[in-house]
């Protein structure tokens, strides 16, 4: 099963999962709907309901919920397979997209318990019809700041994630280069069934 690097593991986590201070007077609804979500994920974090080692489970729970509702998995599924997309039927398509988000979820959501208080400024973002880009900084406690940009797509009155990008690489490029790979000499049924594996090893 292919594996996405360090750099967009963490891009990733820290693009879902931090908090942000208030947008620039310039924000469009992309930045501020993402920021909205991030919010809820936060109050997540900040509930004594889920604190301690026992409700990892239930925590990881909650913060999924908001994250599916931020994230558009068909569009990431879509770009992740690339033209091989064309080729599969609805019901291919509902699995790969099925097993993809849980990986992703599955992979992130462990990151919940090592977040120390990092932040996200929104610098601007960029929209182009059903389109837009929303520029961010990740802020470390150190104060060293990192881009981070969230590609996103208007889902009729919501705007939704379909890619982050961070220090220049693309999460969703980053596997669309592994799956095409696979897909040169491997059946698209074997490289499923590695996914299928991979989901498997990763425990809720």
């Amino acid at each position: 099963m292919p594996r996405v690097s360090t750099t967009v593991i963490i891009g990733f986590s820290l693009g879902l999962l931090l908090g942000a201070p208030p947008l620039p007077a310039f924000a469009g609804p992309a930045a501020e709907q993402l920021a909205s979500q991030i919010d809820r994920v936060l109050a997540v974090l900040g509930d004594p309901e889920f604190k301690g080692d026992a409700q990892i489970g239930p925590r990881r729970q909650a913060v999924r919920r908001v994250t599916d509702e931020i994230i558009d998995w068909d569009e990431m599924g879509r770009r992740t397979l690339g033209a091989h997309w064309q080729t599969l039927g609805e019901g291919e398509r509902r699995a790969f997209v099925t097993l993809f988000s849980e990986l992703l979820n599955r992979a992130y959501l462990r990151s919940l318990d090592r977040y120390e208080g990092e932040k996200i400024v929104v610098t601007g973002d960029a929209v182009d019809g059903d389109r837009a880009v929303v520029q961010a900084k990740v802020v470390k406690n150190d104060g060293q700041g990192m881009p981070l940009d969230f590609a996103m797509v208007r889902d009729g009155e919501r705007w939704r994630v379909w890619d982050i990008r961070m220090m220049g690489t693309s999460m969703v490029g980053g596997y669309k280069a592994q799956f095409t790979r696979l897909l040169q000499t491997e059946s698209y049924d074997s490289v499923l069934r590695r996914l299928r594996e991979r989901v498997d090893a990763l425990q809720p």
